[in-house]
């Protein structure tokens, strides 16, 4: 018989901020910057776009890069060679090496410069528009966002301009850009819909994006062709967020409250998960995988992480402010913070979950067998008891449960369930809970 040990720890949080996120200076020489977007090359090149966060000032024209794994960060300005350039701002940045990277731009209130696309073949010393990325139209051409996948095949989006979405691909570095034909493209809400600055995401050749009516529109070819859901009833992506792991599996958070969905089909279905509690501003899985890292940008600030697709969380740490986050895998990542001034702070380097420390006592121990189970699954406690048992399935759905006076041996009947995988959650009789995975055949 197998026995797979689950251990009720006497603690339910653990300090690993000093291990899972380390501090970095993003080179800023004005204080309280952060970062808008982030784009990671490899495990050497990044990419970031300089924000104002004291005063929300969207003229701001910034970027920094490393090119030695986010240890060090050189700062740069952005020239856009326009006339007025306090008329543009700039909405995503994307690279592809440590020389070669795009932004994109839109109009400010009155604007007397079309925005667009603007790259990069120096490292950032100078910017060149390309005029065939045209988002020309000085009332409705928005540039929300642009992406490229490498040195040649890109994306770039924007809000709708001529009764359909504005969007471009090109496969020759932005040479030639060609708008995409808007029968391929789903109509926008005859009531104004529109996107948001930054507000998408990528899994391999599949692209998200969100607009202010709750809809996301999903393409699975580099943006030739779209499809359009609805998510969930009053979502708005100004504030609300989504990530996605793969090209099917994602999580959409609704910024400021406890409600947290996921989907299983790239985005055409949402359901609830169980009530977490997390920290809410920011959210990213590690792509890949069922790891989803939350920050707090605004009170409460703080970090946390899931291991089970954002069913059960984990603290990092509490009063420390973490914006935009990216990853790159779940041993590279970065979150965005706030500088001092150009030596101090401004960016998190992600350096891995650490392990839990075995700081428990072997004695205080549940153990939960047998797993697989055709059914009767069996726990037993030596000095902690049981008061409880939950199971989920893994959209996040309770599909039993059952209560128990401080048993130190419980049997659950898992028969009714159907043949899968799900998460189960026992708690203790001080209140602790852990969870582990369990197989019913």
């Amino acid at each position: 018989m197998k026995k797979i040990l689950l251990f009720v720890l006497l603690a339910s949080s653990f300090g690993v901020n000093a291990q899972f996120w380390t501090e970095k200076a993003t080179g800023f020489a004005t204080p309280d910057r952060t970062l808008y977007s982030i784009s990671i090359v490899d495990a050497n090149v990044i990419w970031a776009q300089e924000y104002d966060s004291k005063t929300l000032d969207f003229k701001v024209k910034g970027f920094t890069r490393s090119t030695d794994g986010g240890e060090t960060w050189t700062a740069g300005t952005i020239d856009l060679n326009v006339a007025v350039p306090d008329d543009l701002g700039i909405s995503s940045i994307t690279a592809v090496s440590a020389t070669t990277a795009w932004i994109s731009v839109y109009p400010i209130v009155n604007s007397t410069s079309a925005g667009g696309i603007w790259k990069t073949t120096d490292g950032g010393t100078t910017w060149t528009k390309q005029t065939t990325a045209q988002f020309s139209n000085l009332v409705d051409s928005y540039a929300n966002f642009v992406h490229f996948w490498d040195a040649n095949n890109g994306i770039a989006g924007g809000d709708p301009e001529s009764g359909g979405f504005e969007i471009y691909t090109t496969t020759d570095g932005g040479t030639n850009w060609t708008r995409v034909n808007g029968a391929n493209i789903p109509n926008p809400d005859i009531n104004g819909e529109y996107g948001y600055e930054n507000i998408y995401a990528v899994s391999g050749d599949t692209i998200w994006f969100g607009t202010d009516r709750g809809r996301i529109y999903k393409s699975n070819d580099k943006g030739l062709t779209w499809n359009a859901y609805d998510s969930v009833y009053s979502t708005d992506f100004a504030s609300d967020k989504f990530t996605f792991s793969d090209a099917n599996k994602g999580i959409l958070m609704i910024e400021g409250t406890q409600k947290i969905y996921n989907t299983t089909d790239g985005g055409a279905t949402w359901n609830p998960i169980v009530t977490p509690d997390f920290y809410k501003s920011e959210i990213a899985y590690i792509p890949g995988t069922s790891t989803v890292i939350a920050g707090g940008a605004a009170n409460p600030f703080g970090s946390s992480y899931s291991l089970d697709n954002g069913l059960n969380w984990t603290t990092i740490d509490s009063g420390v402010s973490h914006g935009v986050l990216a990853f790159l895998n779940d041993s590279f990542g970065f979150s965005a913070g706030f500088n001092t001034n150009s030596t101090t702070g401004g960016i998190f380097k992600f350096t891995g979950i650490p392990l839990k420390a075995p700081s428990f006592d072997l004695k205080k121990q549940i153990l939960a067998y047998p797993n697989p189970t055709n059914g009767i699954l069996h726990l037993d406690s030596e000095i902690s008891t049981i008061k409880g048992a939950a199971v989920f399935d893994l959209l996040g759905r309770k599909v039993y449960s059952s209560n128990f006076t401080a048993l130190n041996k419980v049997d659950l009947d898992l028969n009714p369930l159907q043949t899968g995988t799900y998460v189960l959650k026992v708690t203790s009789d001080s209140g602790k809970t852990e969870t582990m995975k369990i197989m019913k055949n």
